[in-house]
């Protein structure tokens, strides 16, 4: 089997759906995040976002907060650094539509590192500056009636 690449990238709220509530995610994306043969990236933002909102108690965790950081990034997941380039594209994205700096960090690492930015973030849906799968989280309430994949 030859060397496997990274081809996407979660953005936070993508990787947070994938390490504590997987059966929101759309099958297909589930099956994408879930296979240990698919290498994924994941920006190291991603990380301090998660920790960030933790602090601010809006990410209740089921154990102390670096074991979860462990457990939540798997083996397949490819924590990716700032750097330069990432940080001089976060500052000239084209017709940005989101105000939130993480988001421009996010979408300029996917650009910097020609990966498909998985996210359910409508602002980004559309984003033509940077290849978007876009998912639609599923409800609990969709799963256990039959429709979860869209």
């Amino acid at each position: 089997m030859g060397r496997l690449r990274v081809r996407y990238l979660l953005d936070s709220s993508a990787w947070i759906r994938s390490a504590l509530q997987g059966r929101t995610l759309p099958d297909e994306v589930r099956k994408i995040v879930g296979n240990p043969n698919e290498y994924i990236g994941l920006s190291i933002i991603s990380l301090w976002e998660a920790t960030k909102k933790h602090q601010r108690g809006k990410l209740p965790l089921p154990m102390e907060l670096s074991v979860w950081l462990d457990r939540a990034v798997p083996a397949h997941v490819r924590v990716l650094p700032l750097t330069s380039d990432i940080i001089v594209d976060s500052t000239r994205l084209p017709d940005f539509p989101v105000r939130d700096p993480a988001d421009e960090l996010i979408v300029a690492t996917a650009r910097v590192h020609r990966l498909t930015l998985l996210t359910s973030d409508t602002k980004l849906r559309a984003y033509g500056h940077v290849r978007v799968h876009y998912f639609t989280p599923v409800l609990e309430s969709e799963k256990s009636h039959g429709h979860g994949s869209r």
